[in-house]
C-alpha cells in the first residue's frame, strides 16, 4: 500500500509541476528524472526508486539559478552528501477518499481564486508564509505562474481572517489523486484556525479523492488528524550556488 501511495504521490507532482509551464532544465526527461528549470533554479524530481549511486550523480550537475533541488520522495538511502548539499528529510503522508466538514471559524472564508488578483495575493501569502526564501522578495507570478488560472486540475486557495489574507495552499487534481502543496499562514495569523479552515476547504472539495502530501513539522499535528498516514520519508537535496 505505501508504494501505491507514493507512486501515486510522484505522479500527481510531477504533473503540478508541468502545469506550471517552466521550461526544461539540464537534464532531458528520461524514465529516471524529471528536470526544469524553476523560480529559484533547477529543479529535479526523481520519477522512481533510484540506486544511491545514480542520484549522486545528480548533485555533480551545474547549479541553475539561485540552487538545485532534487527530490527523492522515495527517500533512497545510503546517499553520499557533499558538503554543498543539504538534505532535508519531510514525510510524504495519505488520505483515503472521505468526507470531511469544513471547519471554518467565525470571520474566515477560504475561497478557490479565480482572478489575476487573487491569484497574487495567495502567491505572497505563501511566499513569506512558507517562507520561501528562494523567491523573496515577493514579485508577481515569480513563484506561481499565471498560467496555472487555465489549468483544470490546479486550484489555489485562500483564507482571508476578517477580511485580511492570512493563509493559502496550492491543490492539483490529476483525475486519481488531489495533491496539496505548499500549506502557509502569515505569522501574525497563526492559532486561528485558517490552516485547518484551508485544508478542510480542499479536501471537502473532491471527497471521492484520496489525497496526498508532504508534511512539515508544523503542520504533521494537523494533517494527522484529518486522518493522514506516513508512507515514506522523503528527502529533498539542496546544493545552492
Amino acid at each position: 500500500m505505501s508504494d501505491i501511495g507514493i507512486h501515486q504521490f510522484n505522479d500527481n507532482n510531477l504533473a503540478r509541476w508541468s502545469a506550471m509551464g517552466f521550461p526544461t532544465g539540464g537534464l532531458p526527461d528520461t524514465e529516471d528524472v524529471f528536470s526544469r528549470h524553476t523560480f529559484g533554479g533547477g529543479q529535479i524530481v526523481v520519477r522512481r526508486p533510484l540506486p544511491a549511486a545514480r542520484i549522486e550523480e545528480l548533485f555533480a550537475e551545474p547549479v541553475r539559478g539561485r540552487r538545485n533541488m532534487i527530490e527523492d520522495t522515495f527517500g533512497v538511502g545510503g546517499v553520499r552528501v557533499p558538503d554543498d548539499v543539504t538534505p532535508l528529510t519531510y514525510p510524504v503522508m495519505v488520505r483515503p477518499a472521505g468526507p470531511v466538514a469544513v471547519a471554518l471559524r467565525a470571520g474566515v472564508e477560504v475561497v478557490a481564486v479565480s482572478s489575476q488578483a487573487e491569484l497574487e495575493t495567495a502567491e505572497r501569502v505563501i511566499v513569506d508564509g512558507f517562507p520561501r526564501p528562494e523567491v523573496q522578495p515577493w514579485v508577481k507570478g515569480g513563484f506561481i505562474p499565471p498560467a496555472v488560472l487555465g489549468d483544470p486540475g490546479w486550484r489555489t486557495w485562500l483564507a482571508r481572517r476578517d477580511g485580511v489574507p492570512g493563509a493559502a495552499a496550492v491543490s492539483y487534481d490529476d483525475g486519481e489523486v488531489l495533491g496539496i502543496y505548499w500549506l502557509a499562514t502569515l505569522p501574525e495569523h497563526r492559532g486561528a484556525g485558517l490552516a485547518s479552515a484551508v485544508m478542510t476547504s480542499i479536501l471537502a472539495s473532491r471527497p471521492e479523492r484520496a489525497s496526498a502530501l508532504v508534511a512539515t513539522v508544523a503542520g504533521l499535528p494537523l494533517y494527522e488528524r484529518l486522518g493522514y498516514q506516513r508512507v515514506a520519508e522523503g528527502i529533498w537535496y539542496a546544493r545552492r550556488s
